[in-house]
C-alpha cells in the first residue's frame, strides 16, 4: 500500500512539472507571435523616407543606420530588440542624441529624436509586460513608426529649407 501511494505521489509531481513547462512555452510563443507582419502592415500612417541629400549628410551616422535596421525589423514584426534589452535600448537612445551629425544638429531635429526616444521607451515597456495586450503593443508600434517617419520628415525639411535660395529685395 505504501508503494502504491508513493507511485501516486511521484506521478503527481511529474505531471505538475510538465504543466508548468507547457505554460512557460505557451507564454513564450504568445509573446513572439503577439503581432504579425500583416498587423503591422495594416497600420495607417504616412511613411517619410530620408531624401538623397539627407542620406549623404547622415551617411556616417552609425546610430541612425542601427535605428533604421530596428525599424525594418519592427515592420517585419520582429520585436526582439525591445525584449529584455533595456540597457541596450537606453544606450541606443543616448548615443543617437549625442552623435547627431553637426550638419543636422538643430533644436528641431533634436526634439524629434527626443520624441522618438519616448516612443521607443513606450514600445519597450509594453513589450516587456508579463502579459502584453496586442492592441497596446500595436498602438505603441504605430506611434514608434510615426515618430521615426516624422524624424525623417524633419531632416528632409531642414535640407529643403537650406537649399532654398531666396533673394530679398533691396
Amino acid at each position: 500500500m505504501k508503494f502504491v501511494s508513493f507511485l501516486f505521489f511521484i506521478c503527481l509531481i511529474s505531471c505538475q512539472d510538465s504543466n508548468k513547462q507547457d505554460v512557460e512555452v505557451n507564454i513564450e510563443q504568445n509573446s513572439q507571435t503577439l503581432v504579425s507582419q500583416a498587423d503591422i502592415g495594416n497600420l495607417k500612417y504616412i511613411e517619410f523616407l530620408p531624401d538623397i541629400k539627407v542620406k549623404k549628410q547622415i551617411s556616417g551616422w552609425e546610430k541612425y543606420s542601427e535605428l533604421d535596421r530596428i525599424v525594418e525589423d519592427v515592420k517585419a514584426a520582429n520585436l526582439s530588440f525591445f525584449k529584455g534589452n533595456s540597457e541596450i535600448v537606453n544606450a541606443l537612445c543616448e548615443e543617437l542624441k549625442s552623435t547627431i551629425p553637426e550638419s543636422m544638429n538643430t533644436p528641431q531635429i533634436f526634439s524629434r529624436v527626443v520624441a522618438l526616444e519616448t516612443k521607443i521607451f513606450k514600445l519597450e515597456n509594453f513589450i516587456n509586460q508579463s502579459n502584453p495586450k496586442k492592441e497596446l503593443v500595436l498602438g505603441a508600434v504605430e506611434e514608434f513608426l510615426i515618430a521615426f517617419s516624422n524624424f525623417n520628415l524633419q531632416m528632409n525639411k531642414k535640407i529643403e529649407k537650406e537649399s532654398q535660395n531666396i533673394q530679398k529685395p533691396n
